[in-house]
């Protein structure tokens, strides 16, 4: 048996990854992608943006129905001139949703427009706002907070018979892959040791196998980091097959069955997860402190001012904070004032309701990083220095 995977097994892989992150609803949300999102410009009808809640109680007899009845009448009313295609835009949403709901998560979002070939729907691990936006370009703003690079796993289930792989944020996981594991043979005539010697070579075989597949999945779905579960005689075998890149990923074992479903997968995980999450934001906030004042800014208005100066690198937000600021239409400074006019420029400022929600999309169109603090002790450690923090480029 080959202690890796055939070329055909490789491009049987990566299709099929291709495949399921093409998927309406798959749960992939990269810095790439809001990029393109942003990128997406209509001169003609509008784009649709539109986000709707998909709680537990949204998905029980179709409540998620009325909801999305108040969105299409908000839609309609805006629609002006393009009430024929904004018609169909809601039609296609209505739709892909009737098809079926994505399976686990919190909130749902859709960006439509056919004359430009747009139609996206990606499913979020945070509860979203019913809402609907129409214009010349899509609405990625309450995307906002859903987009954290400390967010993405691979988990991997390893066993003899099959491996299973699933890329996963927090309450939200989706199988990618599945490896199926030999045929083990064993010979009438083998000894009880030959017997045992051949079962560990099939297990040490498709611990390399997994360990190929692992790393392809890590890396086609760009995981920050990588949680496992496999048993004690496969364990050693699978992490010394993995090649450097993943395993410096390796963030956590964790004890499930390789025949678990998926809602149980997400369950066992997810304390691993929790605890990942809170060993990473403490990570970044000492870095902070340690390049404070030569790389690194506190508080609120340091970091908008570096912001503006587009110099974050990793934008650092305690994730319950809100708090009103402004824009200043003439430059796009982000400012704590919510009126009046900006000293720099001496132009009006625009009120913002959620001066971070602006802060965030600011920083994703300028390509950083987002670490949105939510674990107790990162909050605690935060709130030394104020409710934001940055690590700077330059």
């Amino acid at each position: 048996m080959s202690a890796s995977l055939t070329p055909d097994e490789r491009d049987s892989l990566l299709a099929e990854l291709r495949r399921r992150a093409s998927l309406p609803g798959f749960h992939f949300l990269s810095s790439g992608h809001i990029q393109r999102l942003n990128a997406a410009q209509s001169d003609g009808a509008p784009v649709v943006s539109l986000f709707l809640e998909l709680t537990p109680e949204m998905r029980l007899a179709g409540a998620w129905e009325a909801s999305f009845k108040v969105l299409r009448t908000e839609a309609m009313e805006q629609a002006g001139s393009h009430q024929a295609e904004v018609r169909a835009e809601l039609d296609r949403i209505e739709s892909a949703l009737a098809d079926g709901l994505p399976r686990t998560g919190r909130g749902v979002a859709f960006f439509a427009c056919e004359s430009i070939g747009l139609f996206e729907q990606v499913g979020t691990a945070v509860t979203l706002p019913n809402q609907v936006y129409l214009n010349r370009t899509a609405y990625v703003r309450p995307l906002a907070r859903v987009r954290d690079e400390h967010d993405r796993f691979v988990v991997a289930l390893v066993s003899l018979t099959k491996s299973r792989f699933f890329f996963s944020q927090i309450g939200l996981v989706e199988e990618v892959y599945e490896l199926t594991g030999p045929e083990v043979e064993l010979t009438d005539h083998a000894s009880r040791d030959q017997r045992q010697d051949i079962k560990a070579d099939y297990r040490r075989a498709m611990a390399q196998r997994s360990a190929h597949a692992l790393d392809l999945v890590a890396d086609s779905l760009a995981a920050r980091h990588i949680l496992y579960a496999a048993p004690p005689d496969m364990a050693g075998p699978f992490l010394d097959a993995l090649p450097q890149r993943s395993r410096q990923r390796v963030a956590a074992e964790f004890a499930c069955d390789t025949d678990a479903s998926v809602a149980d997968v997400a369950e066992r995980a997810e304390q691993a997860q929790r605890e990942v999450e809170t060993r990473e934001e403490m990570g970044t906030l000492a870095r902070v402190a340690e390049l404070n004042t030569t790389r690194a800014v506190v508080g609120l208005q340091p970091t908008l001012d570096m912001l503006n100066q587009q110099r974050v690198m990793t934008l650092v937000v305690d994730e319950t904070y809100r708090v009103a600021g402004g824009v200043d239409d003439a430059t796009g400074m982000l400012t704590t004032q919510t009126d009046g006019t900006y000293e720099a420029t001496g132009g009006p400022i625009r009120r913002e309701s959620d001066l971070v929600e602006a802060m965030l999309e600011r920083a994703m169109a300028q390509g950083a990083e987002l670490e949105l603090v939510r674990s107790e002790p990162a909050r605690a450690a935060l709130a030394e220095h104020g409710p934001a923090a940055a690590l700077l480029r330059f």
